[in-house]
């Protein structure tokens, strides 16, 4: 074998001790999500429909915890084990998670609720600790700016919901408790966190996909749940579960618009 053959075979393939990190982060991203998604209850939570009339009362709450944590959070670290070129982004989508827990923590005045956010924080830390991002090259490209104003008239609402979700806590509205945590301040995390995400999403980074479709399937199935059950506790009502469903196809339909290549000036 030439010198020039043995250099095109070690491009091609990575490294021993390359390869053995890049498992490991797979191995490690699969336990995460199945802690965040099911023994964190996020996948419990969100079948709440399906749990008997015991549960409707606080169906809207166990819904968003279940979008929280199943779909914004588990969902993007199950799809690392598959598609590795999607790390980056889904770790900085966990820990967008993670400060929008913290930021509802301290508006809701809980502190137990920081231990969740420097859990979210902590996983996004351990997975690039594993294994750090490498530098990709990419083609300067210009993003469409529709969903970047999708993201900024979303954002007034969706904070209007945080604060009175998290100014709920401790009030004597009825609640629900998983982990002995209350949802109220999950509830106010969850439009911060599909904000935030969305603006990751809107910015284009690679693997954008993986952020746009949960923010899609998260705000249209908090819609669809809040406009079948208009007066449950938590439901803004059908009205704003209308503009919800308008805001997500119109997300969806923004993010679907090619990036264009960016003008090169001399």
């Amino acid at each position: 074998m030439t010198s020039q053959t043995a250099r095109t075979v070690a491009i091609g393939r990575p490294a021993p001790h390359q390869a053995a990190r890049q498992q490991a982060a797979r191995v490690l991203a699969v336990l995460l999500a199945v802690f965040w998604g099911f023994f964190f209850y996020g996948l419990i939570d969100l079948l709440a429909f399906g749990q008997g009339p015991d549960f409707h009362a606080s169906l809207v709450l166990s819904t968003g915890w279940g979008l929280l944590f199943l779909v914004l959070v588990a969902g993007p670290l199950g799809t690392v084990a598959v598609r590795p070129g999607t790390r980056t982004t889904a770790v900085g989508q966990v820990a967008v998670a993670g400060v929008a827990v913290g930021v509802a923590a301290a508006l809701s005045g809980s502190p137990r609720h920081l231990l969740v956010a420097g859990g979210l924080l902590a996983t996004a830390v351990v997975l690039v600790a594993v294994r750090p991002p490498t530098r990709a090259s990419a083609q300067a490209a210009r993003t469409p700016w529709a969903p970047g104003l999708l993201v900024v008239l979303a954002a007034g609402p969706a904070c209007a919901y945080a604060w009175a979700a998290a100014r709920t806590t401790g009030s004597g509205t009825l609640t629900d408790d998983t982990w002995g945590l209350d949802h109220w301040p999950v509830q106010a995390a969850f439009p911060l966190a599909v904000l935030g995400v969305a603006a990751l999403a809107a910015a284009r980074p690679a693997g954008w996909w993986l952020p746009t479709w949960t923010v899609v399937i998260s705000a249209a199935w908090f819609g669809v749940v809040c406009w079948l059950e208009p007066d449950l506790v938590g439901s803004p009502g059908r009205g704003w579960a209308t503009v919800v469903l308008a805001w997500t196809i119109a997300f969806v339909l923004a993010q679907l618009q090619p990036s264009r290549p960016a003008e090169v000036t001399c």
